[in-house]
């Protein structure tokens, strides 16, 4: 990647030139885990899972690079990236990187372009969604990390997909994957 004229990476100059895309919101969050987030011991790691989908259209991003990589380095602490298909699901290469977690944030994408190539997208992404809340719930060792759900989805059908994930306590909602949505997103978690 090659620094802009100040100096910048083009990747740090969108993260921080986005104030309000991707219309961030905090749907819902219980006061320890947002407390709890925002407090997490430097050597606390943040797992982060993301889904295996294509670039959201008219991207600045590399092609080479994942399109959830701004999320992660949004993230004001040492961050995990571990993609993963809608079609496999959760695996145990996925489960075994839930031991060292200080939180967990699982993102659900469910954008236009996402719908109409996969039918079954957002069901194949609340299942691996369940499936690693399940798996934190019954691990001693990290039963009460925060686990954050990020929806990110553009259409009519958003507040049917809120709906159906009823059973995740902590949801941050945008409507677009650009680096600014990702990096506002990041701002309503942290209060930054």
């Amino acid at each position: 990647m090659s620094p802009s004229s100040s100096g910048k990476s083009n990747l740090t100059a969108l993260l921080q030139g986005a104030s309000t895309a991707g219309d961030a919101k905090l749907v819902r969050c219980p006061t320890e885990a947002l407390e709890r987030l925002r407090n997490l011991h430097e050597a606390e790691v943040i797992t982060l899972f993301t889904p295996f989908v294509p670039h959201p259209p008219n991207t600045t991003l590399a092609k080479d690079m994942d399109p959830f990589e701004p999320l992660g380095r949004a993230l004001p602490r040492q961050v995990r990236h571990v993609p993963y298909r809608l079609d496999n699901g959760m695996t145990e290469m996925h489960a075994d990187f839930l031991p060292t977690s200080g939180a967990v944030v699982i993102v659900i994408c469910v954008t236009t372009n996402i719908i109409n190539y996969n039918k079954q997208a957002f069901e194949q992404q609340l299942r691996f969604a369940r499936d690693i809340s399940r798996r934190v719930a019954e691990d001693s060792s990290i039963t009460g990390i925060p686990v954050i759900m990020l929806l990110v989805d553009n259409d009519a059908a958003g507040q049917a997909y809120a709906a159906a994930m009823q059973d995740f306590p902590t949801l941050v909602t945008i409507n677009d994957y650009t680096t600014g949505a990702l990096a506002n997103a990041v701002r309503v978690l942290f209060g930054k």
